[in-house]
Order: structure tokens, then C-alpha cells, then sequence
């Protein structure tokens, strides 16, 4: 029946648009039914408004894929091999170099933009390249700068394809590997085992006991993972103890404490509004404090009763006459450096003096005990500007992903960024290639470009339904 047929009272057909624009103001009606009767010249009519259940439109979004078993396989093998000098894992490491170039390829739409935004880390390996033409070994300053060049784009895949959980997941598993290898060698570990040196030893038994810590007490990891982790950690610290170096104890004790402390507390902390950031003001007042006080007492004798503690003397175990010989070494070219492979060499005096002080066999290419120093003799106070700079980006970023988003993994990706850039300054395990040491200097602060990162899938509608 249409309002046209005769007998239709003209003021209900007036109403129709009227009841139609109470549907669509507010909210919407899935039925609007009405009816009449008609009896001689009257009319009933009778309305039934049924409310609609409401449309929210939304956009639907899925976390971004994570890295295969076999992926996180390779990468375990990848950090076992780079983090023990043994010439036997070399077939193995170009063999792991290899897929994980392929993986950079395979996702190259994910990693390429990536490595773009991560440019920082790129100027010190180009500049490395490019100093084979002032270098005067250029043969050997090749392979060399090939492997530092290839450092920064091996860090991008792996940051791509690995959160931080998954990322101490599987630098657990290299380390374990690498604690088993260390086994057959428990008579020769007080004078470093498969290492060069003692100290090595221990630095490197250090890392492995702290990122298995971290993976342990992650309660989200499989319970299988996180008893390896937990033995992993018990062995680690053991060794560690065997190469019997008071620094690494040090700081592995002091960083348990911090990584206890954060899953304690720091963790927890986000449940509460602001509670976080009470925490970190009463922390950092109370350091502030502690170095007043410090600093304020007569007769201060810190910094020896430091290295007392330490196991060091005056000159840091010999160091500060190698730092002697590496700034006569870039007085010659202050600002470009010697380039790579520019110093260690046969035929160089200064060299040749530096192995017989430190009791190695001439022209071999050993350390200046400082990163900073390794890269101010060969690539000059330009290329040291560029190390500050990538450290400083990668530190901020760090900070600021812990500060976001302070998981217990990013908490100890914050923590061994500072045991990173501390040690820098005796130690050269962050000029290396194709480091762990490195990798977690730097992993923070490429972590940080996947913060909250989500992939879009497409638009929806959420419908309310009846409880």
C-alpha cells in the first residue's frame, strides 16, 4: 500500500520522512516497521523502532611476521662463529655471511629502507673504503674494508628480522654453542682457552652470562629456552671466574643486579601510572647525591681504590704506554689517519716497537686497547667524529626505545649499550667487524625503527553484539 491509494490519511504519509530522519540522527535503526488499521473514517497505526547494534568502522592491523626457526637458527650459528678466533669456523662464517646477504635480498622492500634510515652507522666503513687510496698497504686495506663495509648491512637484516626477545634468544644460543666449544679447553682457560688472552676470555664469558640472564628471566620465552639460558649462565659465569679477570666480574655482577632490579621493579612499574618515572627521578637523585658526597671528601682516592678493586695499576696494565705509541702514530696524519692496515706492519718502527713491548712477534696486528684510539690512527680525527657520532645515534635511539618502552629486553639492550661504550675506552672490540660486541652496541638503536611497528591488513566494521 503506497501513500498514493485512496483512503490513506495524508498526515501519516507526512510522518514517513519524519520517522525515516529519526533513524539516521543519533544512531541507527535496524527496523522501522509500522502499521494501521482502518475502521470506517479512523486510523491506528502502530510504529516499531528497533534499535541497530552499532558500527564502529575500524582498521585491522597483525604484528609483523617474526623470523623462521631456520633464520633464528642461522643467526646462533652466525654469532657462534664470529665470536671465537678459530681459524676452523672460517668456511662456516662465509658460509652464514652468505644467507644472510640473501635474507637482506629476499627482503630487500624491509632491509633496504632500513639501512637508508641507519645511515650513520655507514660513514666510518665508507670512509674505510675510500682509504685505500691513502693507505700504503692498499692489497690488504681491501679485504678489510669489504668486511667493515658489509658490517653495518648484516646488523640491518638481523635487526629486521629480530625483536629484541628474539635477539638475545638467539645471541643465548650462539653463546652456548661457544660455552660448549670452551669445554675441552677448561685445563688452558686460566690462560685464555681458545682465546688469545685471559681477559679476552672473560669479557666474552661476561656478555654470554648476561644475555643468557636476560633470556632467563624473560617468563614469556619457552620453558625449555629459558633452562638452557639458565645453564648457560651458570657455566658462562664459571669460566668467567676460571680466567679470573676483575673487571668482567665487576661488571657482570653489576649488571645481574640491574637486569634483578628492572624485572623487580621497573617492569612491574607500568602497570601504575607514573610510577616509572617517581623511580627513575629517586634513582637518579640518589646518584646525584652519592657523587656530591663523593667528590666533596677530603683526600679522594677514588680512582686507585678502583683499580685496586679492579686488579690494575696506574698505567691499566701497560695500556697507557700503547696509547702513547698510537698518538705518536696519528701525529703523522692527524686528520685522515694511516688508513686500514696502515700501521700494523713489518716495516713499520713504531709497530715493531709496540710488538716488542708487548711481546709479540713484529708487524703482527694486535690492539691499541682502545676503540677510539684504533680508529683516530687510521682514519684520522674525521673518521673518529664519525665513531662518536654513529655511538651517539645509536645511544639516543637506545635511550629512548627504554624509555618507551621499557621491556626487560630493552632495558638490557640499554645496559649493554653503556658496558659497550665504557669498555670502549680500554678495550677495541667496538672497531671490530663482524662482532657480537658490536651488534650489541648498535642493535638498540635499529631495534627502535620497529618500535610499535605494525603491518596494515585492511578496514572493517566492529558490530556490537548483545551480551
Amino acid at each position: 500500500m503506497t501513500c498514493d491509494e485512496p483512503g490513506i490519511n495524508a498526515g501519516f504519509c507526512r510522518s514517513v520522512p519524519a520517522l525515516q530522519a529519526l533513524a539516521s540522527y543519533g544512531m541507527e535503526l535496524a527496523d522501522v516497521s509500522w502499521s494501521w488499521t482502518v475502521t470506517g473514517n479512523q486510523m491506528q497505526m502502530e510504529i516499531s523502532l528497533q534499535p541497530a547494534r552499532s558500527v564502529i568502522p575500524v582498521k585491522i592491523y597483525e604484528s609483523e611476521r617474526k623470523a623462521a626457526i631456520w633464520e633464528q637458527a642461522l643467526l646462533a650459528v652466525w654469532f657462534f662463529a664470529v665470536s671465537l678466533p678459530v681459524l676452523e669456523l672460517g668456511p662456516i662464517r662465509f658460509v652464514c655471511i652468505a644467507a644472510i646477504l640473501s635474507v637482506f635480498a629476499w627482503h630487500f622492500r624491509e632491509t633496504m629502507p632500513m639501512l637508508l634510515r641507519s645511515w650513520p652507522l655507514l660513514i666510518v666503513p665508507v670512509m674505510g673504503l675510500l682509504s685505500i687510496f691513502w693507505t700504503g698497504y692498499p692489497g690488504k686495506a681491501i679485504p678489510i674494508a669489504i668486511l667493515l663495509l658489509l658490517t653495518p648491512i648484516l646488523l640491518v637484516t638481523i635487526a629486521s628480522r629480530l625483536r629484541p626477545a628474539e635477539f638475545f634468544r638467539v645471541m643465548m644460543l650462539g653463546g652456548t654453542l661457544a660455552v660448549l666449544y670452551c669445554i675441552p679447553y677448561i685445563p688452558t682457560l686460566p690462560e685464555g682457552g681458545p682465546y688469545d688472552q685471559k681477559n679476552v676470555l672473560a669479557y666474552q664469558m661476561m656478555l654470554v652470562t648476561l644475555v643468557s640472564f636476560t633470556t632467563f628471566l624473560n617468563t614469556n620465552e619457552h620453558t625449555i629456552v629459558r633452562l638452557i639460558a639458565l645453564a648457560t649462565t651458570v657455566v658462562a659465569f664459571s669460566f668467567q671466574l676460571i680466567a679470573d679477570s676483575a673487571t668482567s666480574l665487576v661488571l657482570a655482577l653489576l649488571g645481574g643486579t640491574f637486569l634483578i632490579a628492572v624485572k623487580t621493579f621497573w617492569v612491574p612499574a607500568e602497570k601504575v601510572a607514573d610510577l616509572r618515572f617517581v623511580i627513575f627521578s629517586v634513582a637518579l637523585i640518589l646518584i646525584l647525591l652519592v657523587a656530591l658526597v663523593v667528590s666533596m671528601m677530603p683526600q679522594i682516592t677514588l680512582l686507585s681504590d678502583f683499580l685496586n678493586l679492579v686488579g690494575k695499576d696506574s698505567t691499566l696494565t701497560g695500556r697507557t704506554d700503547i696509547w702513547i705509541g698510537a698518538e705518536m702514530a696519528a701525529a703523522e696524519r692527524p686528520w685522515t689517519g694511516l688508513g686500514l692496515a696502515g700501521f700494523w706492519q713489518p716495516d713499520t718502527g713504531l709497530a715493531v716497537t709496540l710488538n716488542e713491548l708487548t711481546h709479540t712477534p713484529p708487524g703482527l696486528p694486535i690492539s691499541f686497547h682502545s676503540a677510539f684510539w684504533e680508529i683516530r690512527v687510521h682514519l684520522g680525527f674525521i673518521g673518529l667524529g664519525f665513531m662518536i657520532f654513529a655511538i651517539a645515534w645509536s645511544g639516543f635511539r637506545t635511550v629512548r626505545l627504554w624509555l618507551q618502552e621499557g621491556s626487560l629486553a630493552n632495558s638490557a639492550l640499554m645496559l649493554f649499550f653503556f658496558i659497550i661504550l665504557v669498555s670502549s675506552f680500554t678495550e677495541s672490540y667496538a672497531a671490530l667487524s663482524f662482532s657480537p660486541i658490536v651488534a650489541l652496541l648498535y642493535f638498540g638503536g635499529l631495534a627502535a625503527f620497529r618500535s610499535g611497528e605494525r603491518k596494515f591488513i585492511g578496514s572493517g566494521n566492529l558490530v556490537e553484539t548483545d551480551a
